[in-house]
């Protein structure tokens, strides 16, 4: 217990130095250009806070981050089904391999500028379509661990029976699911003000044309304010969903040590 808890205590004190080492080279960088476009950190942080008095701008961001979460929702969802059904049928693997590669190879850019003009609502494609592949590729490997791992052991049942997926692959590849999803919510997030700055319509409510109205004033405080907000909720989010995976992985440890694997 004493162990785990001096660990704990090593792990707060690495994140801790981490942040300090971020605002460190923020602020070297700030001094070295004169602040004229990257502002003092602190000065920039107390901006930040101010956002949130700001009834505008908390609704923009609820826009953005709806909007990114029913993109990664959607795509985390067909790439953990997807995923988990190719990691026990190799065959649909290797049919879906080609597809995978051009959607993680192709360029957003050019995702945004295809959709942006014919499809309503095109950030959730876009951000949907980007996700995926992280989300199915992160399954998939987890899948296949799992099934090599275990190999023998589903014959017990029969290798194609649908409790082996259901109690048994799918809460065994849950670090591998949280890490998708981890990655999946910052590149999300990321994308989603990307496609946002780019659309450039007035109409579209959100945090990216706050950011491109701050960059045409010239108001780089605002700008890097906004950008900080985006920072200090994908940091959010990633905090949560990491402690959701620990909770999910601890669980299924516990009764994991009980009898057999099939006693899930």
């Amino acid at each position: 217990m004493k162990e785990v808890n001096q660990k704990k205590i090593k792990n707060i004190i690495y994140a801790i130095s981490g942040v300090i080492l971020l605002i460190a080279i923020w602020e070297i960088i700030s001094f070295c250009t004169n602040h004229l476009f990257l502002p003092e950190f602190f000065m920039c942080l107390g901006k930040t806070f101010s956002l949130f008095g700001n009834s505008f701008a908390m609704v923009s961001l609820g826009h953005t981050l709806l909007r990114t979460l029913i993109s990664v929702s959607i795509s985390s969802i067909l790439g953990i089904v997807i995923g988990l059904i190719a990691g026990y049928y190799d065959a649909l693997a290797k049919i879906l391999s080609p597809l995978i590669v051009v959607l993680r190879t192709i360029p957003t850019i050019a995702l945004i500028l295809l959709l942006i003009v014919y499809v309503p609502s095109f950030s959730i494609y876009v951000v949907s379509i980007v996700v995926f592949p992280l989300v199915y590729e992160a399954v998939l490997e987890g899948s296949r661990s799992v099934y090599s791992k275990y190999e023998y052991d589903f014959l017990l049942l029969g290798k194609h029976h649908l409790s082996n997926l259901t109690r048994i692959v799918l809460p065994l590849s849950s670090g591998y699911i949280f890490l998708g999803l981890i990655q999946g919510m910052g590149l999300g997030l990321k994308v989603e003000v990307m496609a946002e700055i780019i659309s450039q319509k007035s109409s579209f409510l959100g945090i990216g044309p706050l950011i491109q109205q701050a960059y045409v004033d010239v108001d780089y405080l605002s700008m890097m304010s906004i950008v900080l907000l985006v920072l200090l909720l994908a940091f959010a989010l990633d905090i949560l969903l990491r402690l959701l995976s620990s909770l999910i992985r601890k669980k299924f440890h516990i009764s994991l040590a009980k009898k057999s694997m099939f006693s899930i």
